[in-house]
């Protein structure tokens, strides 16, 4: 009795299900026509060395690699000021500003220097700042002792 229950249930499901999927429409055209889910963009023009782009785009969102800042004579403050400002650029070459970072993540060598990036960090945001993580890693790459990275909602 099972077994011809579980035969009466095959022979009615495979042809249902062989029906439904010969009448499943099509993939959407439309969504075929956008294009790729990822832009890279590389603001400065010049040739990229590095296995990474610089920023991706991604429907309205874009992703930004981290920047670096080194220290100098003003130390963290200056290091800080130095990958902020080129996020800024980087924002500036595709007609964004810093209002439109929705998060941003700061690497640093030493949380001592904490307070410093903070201070200067705060000063590129006098409205709402974006949501931010830091945090402290053993080593940045050229020396740097400060990277940031962020990532923006544009139109």
């Amino acid at each position: 009795m099972r077994r011809a229950l579980s035969l009466a249930v095959l022979a009615f499901g495979i042809p249902f299900l062989a029906g439904a999927c010969a009448s499943a429409s099509p993939p959407d055209a439309d969504a075929q026509e956008t294009g790729p889910l990822k832009e890279a963009i590389n603001p400065s023009g010049q040739p990229i060395t590095t296995p990474f782009s610089p920023m991706v785009r991604s429907g309205n969102l874009v992703f930004m690699s981290g920047v670096i800042g080194r220290p100098g004579d003003g130390g963290a403050a200056e290091a800080t000021r130095q990958a902020m400002d080129g996020v800024q650029s980087r924002l500036e070459a595709i007609d964004a500003t810093m209002d439109d970072l929705v998060k941003c993540t700061v690497f640093m060598v030493d949380m001592d220097d904490y307070g410093a990036m903070n201070e200067v960090y705060a000063g590129y945001f006098p409205g709402d700042p974006p949501a931010r993580s830091a945090l402290a890693v053993r080593a940045l790459p050229a020396q740097a002792t400060i990277e940031v990275e962020c990532i923006a909602a544009v139109p």
